[in-house]
């Protein structure tokens, strides 16, 4: 899901990028992954968009997105609305997805993640992903649980301050 150089995806303009990336290894946003998708997101009023295209090597069907990466992306862009709005690193309780339409590998996506709700120890959160003229492929709604940072920070094998910093940084919108 590298934003290729042959077919630059642009956000809208006047988005501030979300400055933090993650510390570890994300399979969708981390950069050093050597076979991730290196997600980049911007703030939205509601949460977060990313705009990106998905290779051919990450299909189900020949020329289509695996349905397991579609969820993973509406998934990330939920995590990083939580991130971007409220500083929260939390976990997905649960995760209700619709594929509506085919999402076509090598060709721009949207995908959205935007906040409903959220009062800790909850929050809920719907994604989608779009195509380029607008339509709407896949959509979802995920609940999500807020344990305390310490704990997650054990669990990643990650330092508490690091994984504080990048929340902090996630919800800075100066350029």
């Amino acid at each position: 899901m590298n934003e290729s150089p042959d077919v630059p995806l642009q956000p809208r303009p006047g988005l501030k990028p979300v400055r933090g990336r993650w510390p570890g290894s994300c399979f969708v946003c981390s950069e050093g992954h050597p076979h991730g998708l290196s997600l980049r997101f911007h703030h939205t009023e509601e949460g977060v968009v990313s705009h990106c295209s998905v290779p051919h090597t990450y299909c189900g069907f020949d020329g289509m997105v695996h349905g397991g990466i579609i969820s993973a992306l509406m998934d990330e862009a939920a995590a990083y609305a939580l991130f971007a709005r409220y500083g929260a690193l939390g976990v997905t309780r649960e995760m209700a997805t619709r594929f509506l339409k085919p999402v076509l590998t090598d060709t721009e996506l949207t995908v959205e993640g935007k906040v409903i709700s959220f009062a800790p120890p909850n929050a809920e959160v719907a994604m989608a992903i779009y195509d380029a003229a607008g339509a709407c492929l896949a959509e979802a709604t995920s609940t999500w649980a807020f344990p305390r940072l310490s704990r997650i920070a054990a669990l990643a094998g990650v330092d508490e301050k690091v994984l504080q910093d990048f929340l902090d940084a996630c919800q800075r919108k100066d350029d």
